[in-house]
């Protein structure tokens, strides 16, 4: 079983569900986290436990479970069916260790 994280746009948040996450003491510049960045949190989340994903909701953001190869891509076309603007992308882009 995968999870990702579905996080709102905006940097507060991506910044405050990194933060809960926790970084790794020791990591290369190629440090990623994938998710999935979206226009319309609170719809999203409900469209997705309607369409029988599993959804943990953090204090910043979500992840939602799927299991199978094929699962990720159902998340992305129950969002994209609902007209939900999605970026499936790094959300830890901006890391850097000094």
């Amino acid at each position: 079983m995968g999870k990702i994280a579905l996080i709102p746009e905006g940097l507060e948040k991506k910044s405050e569900y990194l933060d809960n996450l926790g970084v790794p003491d020791n990591y290369m510049e190629d440090y990623s986290v994938l998710g999935i960045v979206v226009d319309r949190y609170q719809e999203s989340l409900a469209v997705l436990n309607k369409s029988g994903f599993a959804v943990e909701r953090l204090s910043a953001g979500a992840l939602i479970s799927f299991a199978g190869s094929t699962a990720l891509g159902s998340i992305l076309h129950v969002l994209k069916t609902n007209r939900i603007n999605y970026d499936y992308k790094d959300i830890a882009d901006g890391f850097y260790q000094a």
